[in-house]
């Protein structure tokens, strides 16, 4: 069961979601700041970012385009993420990200 390369973002689903214009914006926001951090802490295989650093709309992130640690993420911390993002949380504020990061990354 371990070989299935399930999705685990996917852009184009989520920005389809729903029609109005500031939930895509948001969307798109989101998306772009957990990739960006994803990207910059060695967390991909793929590049979700056009040449000119706007995401990339079509992306879609499949376990194989991500390390371990990046899967483990998307598992353990990015729900919680999420959640308090949808709370009203700010979007910029990345410090849960940075500390789920450093206990997927902390020797056991």
């Amino acid at each position: 069961m371990n070989d299935i390369d399930f999705t685990l973002c996917s852009v184009p689903m989520l920005y389809s979601r729903n029609k109005s214009k500031e939930y895509q914006e948001r969307i798109i926001k989101k998306l772009t700041v957990l990739l960006a951090f994803m990207k910059a802490n060695d967390l991909l295989k793929a590049n979700p970012f056009n040449s000119d650093g706007s995401l990339n709309k079509d992306f879609i992130l499949k376990k194989s385009d991500a390390t371990a640690d990046g899967v483990e993420i998307f598992k353990k911390v990015i729900p919680g993420w999420f959640s308090y993002l949808d709370k009203g949380g700010n979007i910029d504020n990345i410090t849960r990200l940075e500390k789920g990061l450093e206990k997927i990354r902390k020797p056991a």
